[in-house]
């Protein structure tokens, strides 16, 4: 490991240790923080700019769930106290060690200062369903409170409750019961403050957690692409993964986003999930390094890992929440061997001088430490913030700085070969005469440029073939459209291998009046677009993504279905992200939205026409004068999209296209295709299959083309219903 990089590393591992102290919990006795005792704590001479975690002893009621608002009942039940926060099983109640499986409740009374500002209290997850009262009144829950497993429900989601019915003291009561978790009881403290610092402090959290798994997402998306480019890098595909797990971790952990998302979800399955992407994520970690260092990493250390991996995710997948939870305890014996294995494996590695172990070896350090931190704290033995999603984030920075190494002495490796070839050549060629030594050194040259000309091109050509696959998958399959109508065809013609013109089709079911004239009935819309965007080729075809993207937004999510309006919002939505960028870019577009119930059709176009033929004669449905998108002074608080309503008929034709087909230059004195010429075509054909009138179309384009190139892109669809 070359110096220049030692002390990088030493410097980000200082600075992940020295973050990593800063965020433990605060030592009561440092702070002189008031602790509860026998059930009361006393903040009444506490400043409230600070939130308090409401720790030390309650009064415990086990197996009962007392009334909050019959304190007098209270008298004939024996009380306990008990710390807070802590798990059942670490007590003890006239000698004998409570049992994690049960109900019970919990009471604290606080004295608060005469003037306090609107308080809340947070509530993380206790084990495993609980009640909260503040003076006699429920505040908040999570899950079912019951006596046996049969009435009660579990769940675990962080909660920020603001409450304002409050004197100078405050009464909390909770009721808590588990009958899944190996753990139950109060395993986490209450945090009171002012509602505005708590729901403040909530907010950061939650962001650091998206934050972090947006992290992720990019890194497993970066190794992705890597390996896509280059299949035989089976560590970065492998990487990736762990990468998407370990943002899934982040977002069921902690602060449970995914959960304030999605709240129906019972709780077992969020369990599983939870611990089932550890141990997955730990397979495809051990088959990353695997890749990386196959000679350092033994078969049966890999074999053992994975074996052990698989079985604790049949265990979690199969057996009850307590089953598999006290399983998770051994579980962790195999994360620490896994990790010291790792760093066994990265340290072999640095000693044989392979290339990115010195980084990846500080970065697993980190992710070792942070690791062996959430370990300690789910034992109790320690109070911290759970740290192993920033260790994952620390080594996947480092290992992408690897990664760059790797390539960067690669690369200059390839420099040096061609110095060293150079001067191979010099030495060789210096015995001929000059005019033979300059002949000689320009065909090499030639030849270099030649081949590195070829190379170019063939990269470019392969990129933008694949280019050309994807905005195909995007677009749909024609007769994937085609199969949605009577008869249909799609010419796209490209002037280059992308597009810059496109279509775009999809069915929307929205509330309206059938046939019939019956109210709120269901409609099915088929919508079907033709659009021309600026430019061509590769410019061209990135607006075709975000046409595509912005179309599918507006109609399949924000169920818009009137084409004016959409094409209005589409204007607005492109300009806004375009203009911000200086970038005066837009489309013409055309759009039907066909109501078959009702046997109409609905057209609106922004400088793009529409055509449609009946009983032999052509009409033409004029657009708006105006583009979408473009230069926003030139066209300001001018556009407008108008729709016209058309009754059709069985038979008839319509037709959407772009410019391209009639600014075709070719002919005998290569002039432009022109408008009429392709309306009286059109017509012409129409009575035809609309298979045929396809091959009609393609032909006439090259007949008039002749030897001339291509001009623009070129699309035609018909449409007969």
């Amino acid at each position: 490991m070359k110096n220049k990089y030692k002390y990088f590393y030493i410097a980000f591992l200082i600075s992940i240790i020295y973050f990593a102290t800063g965020c433990q919990r605060p030592d009561k006795s440092v702070k002189n923080t008031p602790l509860a005792q026998k059930g009361l704590l006393n903040l009444s001479n506490c400043n409230f700019s600070e939130t308090f975690n409401l720790e030390g002893e309650w009064e415990f009621y086990p197996h009962q769930l007392l009334n909050p608002r019959d304190t007098i009942s209270w008298k004939n039940v024996k009380k306990y106290t008990q710390k807070v926060p802590s798990t059942w099983g670490e007590h003890q109640i006239e000698g004998k060690t409570m049992s994690n499986f049960g109900y019970g409740t919990y009471r604290l009374r606080v004295l608060l200062p005469h003037q306090v500002p609107t308080l809340a209290i947070k509530l993380l997850s206790f084990g495993t369903a609980y009640e909260i009262y503040i003076n006699g009144r429920l505040v908040g829950q999570n899950g079912k409170v019951g006596i046996n497993k049969q009435s009660y429900e579990p769940y675990m989601l962080p909660q920020v409750i603001p409450f304002t019915n409050y004197t100078e003291k405050i009464d909390i009561l909770v009721h808590i019961s588990n009958f899944d978790h190996k753990d139950g009881g109060f395993w986490n403290e209450i945090k009171l403050g002012d509602a505005n610092i708590i729901q403040m402090q909530r907010d950061r959290l939650v962001a650091i957690d998206l934050i972090l798994a947006g992290c992720f997402i990019i890194m497993a998306v970066y190794h992705f692409g890597m390996f896509l480019l280059r299949r035989k890098d089976l560590a970065a595909f492998y990487f990736s993964w762990v990468n998407v797990f370990f943002a899934i971790r982040t977002l069921l952990t902690d602060e449970k986003y995914l959960l304030h998302l999605f709240p129906n979800i019972i709780w077992e399955v969020t369990f599983r999930i939870e611990n089932l992407s550890v141990y997955t994520a730990l397979i495809f970690y051990v088959l990353f390094f695997r890749a990386m260092y196959k000679d350092d990493f033994s078969r049966w250390a890999k074999n053992f890992i994975v074996g052990s991996s698989f079985l604790f995710i049949i265990i979690i997948s199969t057996s009850t929440p307590y089953v598999f939870s006290e399983a998770l305890s051994v579980g962790y014996f195999l994360l620490i061997f896994s990790a010291m294995y790792g760093l066994y494996v990265l340290r072999k590695a640095m000693g044989n001088k392979k290339m990115g172990a010195g980084a990846l070896f500080f970065g697993f350090l980190v992710l070792f430490s942070a690791l062996f931190n959430d370990v300690l704290n789910d034992f109790k033995l320690i109070h911290t913030l759970s740290l192993s999603s920033y260790g994952l984030l620390a080594f996947a920075f480092l290992q992408s700085f690897a990664l760059s190494v790797r390539y960067a002495k690669a690369f200059t490796q390839v420099e040096e070969l061609s110095e060293n070839l150079e001067k191979k050549v010099e030495e060789r060629t210096q015995d001929l005469n000059e005019k033979t030594i300059i002949i000689e050194k320009k065909k090499v040259d030639l030849e270099i440029q030649k081949n590195l000309i070829q190379k170019k091109n063939e990269n470019t050509a392969a990129s933008i073939n694949y280019a050309s696959r994807i905005q195909n998958a995007i677009f749909g399959s024609s007769e994937g459209v085609a199969s949605n109508f009577k008869e249909c065809f799609i010419l796209l013609q490209p002037r280059d291998i992308v597009s810059g013109d496109f279509y775009w089709f999809t069915e929307a079911k929205r509330t309206g009046t059938n046939s019939l004239g019956e109210d709120n009935k269901t409609l099915f819309l088929k919508v079907i677009a033709a659009g021309d965007c600026t430019g061509h080729g590769i410019p061209g075809a990135f607006m075709t993504v975000l046409a595509n993207t912005l179309l599918d937004e507006l109609i399949n999510t924000n169920k818009v279905s009137q084409p004016a309006k959409i094409l209005s919002l589409l204007d607005r939505q492109l300009l806004m992200k375009l203009q911000k960028q200086g970038v005066n870019d837009g489309m013409d577009i055309s759009m039907l939205v066909f109501d078959e119930e009702n046997k109409k059709v609905t057209f609106s176009g922004a400088n793009n026409d529409m055509y449609y033929v009946r009983g032999g004669e052509l009409h033409q449905v004029t657009a708006s004068k105006c583009p979408i998108g473009g230069d926003m002074k030139m066209y300001k608080n001018k556009k407008k999209f108008e729709n016209t309503v058309i009754d059709y008929q069985d038979g008839d034709v319509f037709y959407l296209f772009s410019d391209g087909y009639q600014d075709q230059f070719g002919g005998a004195d290569n002039s432009k295709y022109y408008k009429k010429n392709f309306r009286n075509f059109l017509l012409s054909i129409s009575h035809l299959p609309l298979k045929q009138q396809k091959e009609e179309l393609l032909n006439e384009h090259l007949r008039w083309k002749g030897g001339y190139h291509q001009t623009d892109d070129i699309l035609v669809m018909g449409i007969r219903v």
